[in-house]
């Protein structure tokens, strides 16, 4: 059985202001550091062989707090990268929806259904996910973490378990949350999701 972490990249300026970020690479802010830090200390104390990131700076950053704390070099994999929202990077929330209060409706309620103009589908995005699990080579005991993004964690859990696209906002990460799935026979079984407890100081106190 195969452990595959999966690790939502800590908070950044653009994920306070609610701007879209996609392929915009945008670092982590002071909170998201901090997060980072503490998921580093989270896997302190789980055997680790392999921690695969984002290449984005604002994934990165988290995975290499994860590297320092279990001595792990962190390798990158664009089939990991964020979303690419195309003309919607770098705009607010709210400004897309007074821009584009169709296209935007759409993505609120059937989000399987849009195609960002110069953006990605969410089954171009499900397909490159596919592929990046395909080519991570792991033995049957083994233990991976995936540094990513909001995005990419809906879709990677979703094709996990065989859940479609239109599931989308049905799936919640928050910044810096893990999430456990058990890859077995060639199945998939979600242990546990969205997990915020180790971002709580009191959480280390029995470290």
């Amino acid at each position: 059985m195969t452990r595959i972490y999966v690790v939502r990249h800590g908070e950044t300026q653009w994920n306070r202001e609610e701007v879209f970020r996609g392929t915009k690479d945008i670092p982590l802010n002071d909170t998201g550091k901090k997060q980072a830090e503490m998921v580093g200390l989270y896997f302190s104390h789980i055997p680790v062989n392999r921690i695969i990131s984002s290449p984005l700076s604002r994934a990165l950053q988290t995975a290499l707090a994860i590297g320092k704390t279990t001595n792990i070099a962190v390798d990158t994999m664009e089939e990991f990268t964020d979303m690419n929202f195309g003309i919607w990077e770098g705009l607010a929330l709210r400004e897309v929806e007074e821009r584009f209060p169709l296209d935007f409706s759409l993505w609120k309620l059937s989000p399987d259904k849009i195609r960002i103009e110069s953006g990605e589908t969410l089954a171009i995005v499900r397909d490159r996910i596919s592929a990046g699990l395909a080519n991570i080579s792991y033995d049957r005991e083994d233990t991976v973490v995936i540094v990513t993004h909001r995005v990419i964690c809906k879709i990677l859990i979703l094709y996990a378990l065989g859940l479609g696209n239109d599931h989308f906002w049905d799936m919640k990460y928050d910044p810096g949350s893990i999430s456990l799935l058990e890859y077995d026979n060639e199945m998939y079984t979600l242990i546990f999701n969205n997990d915020t407890c180790h971002l709580d100081d009191h959480f280390y106190l029995d470290f």
